[in-house]
């Protein structure tokens, strides 16, 4: 009865969380323009025109408005083809009602701003965020103009970030500011000022000259954009000769890298006897299947490793699903690990079953047990691994290409900060190539490379191979290759072992020409079960809890705002 509120819960819970995002909608806004009017008394009438393109219901429009210090927004109205229009304040937020579905709408807004014309001695200056990085729509197209309360020609205009550059001032003293596209999130205060005679009404005023702070703050600000575009060609420069010199070079060692292992391969093919028989052991089969296997010893391999305990004569066969040992000395140390998890810890007096297994793995207080046992299994396999020096000590190479990467950190920093995200995005790729290739080259030596080819070209030979060459080979051979297939996974050698052994071994009369304690057929079955409630306990004890592991505002004295949809 519960589950049946659960969807309810969380919806409820997402209204609380995320009431704007439980109610999204889809609508761009395709044109925007604000005309600011500037009274002789100090105020600013302003009316700005919204065009939304909407996709789906939607109920309306919002305008946020943040006015500055000493500032206040006034009689705000909203209209549509002169149809008045329902506005719910929320603060600084303006909700204009207006519902409709897949439109196209045009909403006019008007308001008064008190105060926003600041007036000293010398001049009125208009210093305004229509917008601020508080905004979360784009503007696909906005224009600002600015009207003085009469026709001038002494005018000081510009802007700041998104602003910048972009005043006009036009032959009756109005200044248009052209945005163009303005992404959410941005800010863009615009700053114009007249001379002081064009605001007789005005009350609140200041004795102090502002008319050389204004031109040194354009002034400066021009300087540090100017600064900031020849640092940015100096990035720019950094850009054009350390990516391409850096990437060539390490294009250059993975080049050569590729060739010597092409040389390498070349090398160990003539030297390497590829016959169709199956290839010396010139290490365990756990070990062989670990390095052949992309480093991974699934459950199958375990149940492969307990066969080839049987394979060697250290372990019997009792009966289908049961063992004993027959032996410890001479073992290897992954081996009497098994050994002692099997049989000791699971079975007990030098005997195992695949029951015991089972009711073991049953058990919860046995599972950080067995996983202990199960890592301290592989971690001794691949220490066999790697006793054979299988691969090349190239520790010093790796480490000198993945502090290398280091050089382009800084690049990777400065880059976004002028802007240059071409550049940028090319050191992060250029930079996890390189990191890339430090982790993963490991080349292997002769003996490793060699190990790989043969278990390689037997895989690619076995399908090929008759059931009179099979049958040829000796039965150490014959369990060898199953016990390989079943350790990587490889169901067609597993497959065809099946289809041979059961041809075979029905026809034939007599014992195995070595002494086993099971033939190919029996290895076979009794694989197969083991192999199964390998996978069974190795679920339930990966299934165990908690598991078991070893290793606002602006620079124009606040203000701001934006606009949105509901």
């Amino acid at each position: 009865m519960f589950k049946r509120f659960i969807p309810i819960m969380i919806f409820i819970v997402s209204l609380l969380l995320f009431p704007t995002e439980a109610f999204a909608v889809d609508y761009s806004i395709t044109r925007t323009q604000f005309d600011a009017y500037l009274q002789e008394n100090g105020n600013v009438i302003v009316e700005e025109k919204h065009t939304y393109e909407f996709e789906g219901k939607f109920n309306g429009i919002t305008r946020e408005l943040i006015p500055k210090n000493g500032t206040s927004i006034a009689k705000f109205q909203a209209s549509e083809n002169g149809q008045e229009l329902e506005i719910e304040k929320d603060e600084t937020l303006y909700k204009v009602h207006r519902k409709g579905k897949d439109e196209i709408i045009t909403v006019d807004l008007k308001y008064i701003i008190d105060g926003g014309v600041d007036v000293y001695s010398d001049v009125g200056e208009f210093y305004w965020p229509f917008f601020d990085k508080s905004n979360e729509s784009t503007y696909e197209n906005l224009t600002v103009t600015i009207h003085p309360p009469r026709e001038t020609n002494d005018v000081i205009a510009f802007g700041y970030d998104e602003a910048f550059d972009k005043a006009a001032v036009q032959n009756d003293g109005t200044v248009v500011y052209k945005f163009g596209k303005v992404s959410d999130g941005k800010n863009g205060d615009i700053r114009v000022a007249y001379d002081k005679a064009l605001f007789p009404a005005a009350t609140d005023t200041s004795d102090k000259e502002m008319k050389g702070e204004i031109y040194k703050a354009q002034q400066q600000l021009y300087n540090d954009y100017a600064a900031k575009a020849e640092m940015r060609n100096k990035i720019n420069m950094i850009g054009l000769i350390v990516i391409p010199i850096f990437g060539l070079i390490i294009l250059g060692l993975m080049l050569r890298t590729v060739i010597r292992s092409l040389n390498q391969k070349r090398a160990v093919e003539r030297e390497t006897n590829l016959s169709d028989r199956i290839p010396a052991l010139r290490m365990s089969m756990p070990a062989t299947i670990h390095f052949t296997n992309y480093k991974l010893l699934p459950p199958e391999a375990m149940s492969a490793a307990l066969m080839d305990l049987v394979r060697q004569g250290y372990v019997e066969n009792v009966s289908e699903e049961r063992f004993r040992i027959l032996k410890r000395d001479g073992t290897m140390k992954h081996e009497r690990i098994l050994m002692e998890w099997l049989f000791d810890e699971i079975g007990e007096s030098d005997e195992f079953s695949l029951d015991d297994l089972t009711n073991y793995a049953k058990k919860k207080n046995n599972h950080e047990t067995y996983q202990k046992f199960e890592t301290r299994w592989k971690q001794a396999v691949a220490e066999e691994t790697k006793e054979h020096n299988l691969y090349e000590d190239k520790t010093k190479y790796r480490a000198g290409i993945g502090i290398s990467s280091i050089l382009l950190l800084p690049p990777v920093i400065l880059f976004p900060i002028y802007e240059l995200f071409e550049w940028m995005l090319l050191a992060l790729l250029l930079m996890a190539i390189t990191i890339t290739y430090a982790l993963a080259y490991n080349p292997k030596t002769d003996k490793g490379l060699r190990i790989i080819l043969e278990w390689k070209i037997f895989k690619e030979r076995f399908f090929r191979l008759s059931e009179d060459d099979w049958q040829s080979w000796s039965e150490d051979d014959r369990m060898r290759a199953f016990i390989y297939g079943l350790g990587t996974k490889n169901k067609k050698i597993i497959k065809k072992n099946e289809d041979y052994a059961n041809a075979f071994y029905n026809t034939k009369t007599g014992s195995p020409e070595v002494a086993y304690s099971m033939d190919m057929s029996t290895l076979i079955i009794v694989s197969s079960v083991a192999t199964t409630s390998f996978h069974s306990a190795h679920r339930s004890t990966a299934s165990s809890s908690g598991g078991y592991s070893s290793t606002g505002g602006s620079g124009a004295g606040g203000g701001g705002g934006g606009s949105g949809a509901f």
